[in-house]
């Protein structure tokens, strides 16, 4: 049986006016990668999601690079796989929290207190329409998370902790496609003459 695989490209600019491109790759049924360049070819962030049974999606990892944080990357990122997911309205999306840095920035000696990353961590979901719900709390009060059930907890081999969670619905979403490339609305096309769309 051949998958159906969608590759799409998506132009957007940081806070700091970079151009940065998305590339997304969409395996029908099975998965969402994004994945996001600088105009100097830098990766400077991620995210992966993957379809489960029962209406569900697993947000595996979303992740911005330390050096390009505070720019609006993971936050484009997020905005993005909403509007890819316009067509499964009422879907939940759950992950594992897991504030944390990658092992290579680590070994380039960054280093962020785990205090620090757990308050970037909780404010980028917030902003982003997640809630962040610990098992002792969803098991105490189960009436609270109507669309919640005890397998949302159970994403890894460790014992149930804590999971971020999102209800997709319909926004008004800020994009628009234009000659097979998707792009924010605030974004200039006048950038696009420079894209090399290899």
């Amino acid at each position: 049986m051949q998958m159906n695989i969608i590759k799409k490209l998506a132009i957007f600019t940081d806070t700091e006016n970079n151009e940065q491109r998305a590339y997304i790759r969409i395996i029908d049924g099975i998965s969402i990668s994004i994945n996001t360049f600088d105009s100097n070819n830098n990766a400077t962030g991620y995210m992966n999601i993957y379809f489960h049974p029962n209406n569900r999606l697993y947000l595996d990892n979303i992740y911005c690079y330390d050096q390009f944080r505070n720019k609006g990357i993971a936050t484009f990122i997020s905005e993005l796989s909403d509007y890819i997911l316009k067509d499964y309205d009422g879907y939940i999306i759950r992950g594992s929290y897991e504030p944390g840095q990658l092992s290579t920035d680590r070994e380039n000696n960054i280093e962020r207190s785990q205090e620090e990353l757990e308050k970037a961590a909780r404010k980028f979901y917030k902003k982003n329409g997640y809630e962040i719900i610990n098992y002792e709390e969803y098991n105490k009060n189960k009436d609270k998370f109507p669309y919640i059930i005890d397998g949302d907890f159970y994403l890894g081999e460790a014992d149930p902790a804590t999971i971020v969670v999102k209800q997709l619905h319909e926004y008004e979403y800020t994009f628009y496609e234009e000659d097979g490339i998707l792009y924010h609305n605030k974004y200039d096309r006048s950038y696009t003459k420079k894209i090399n769309r290899h």
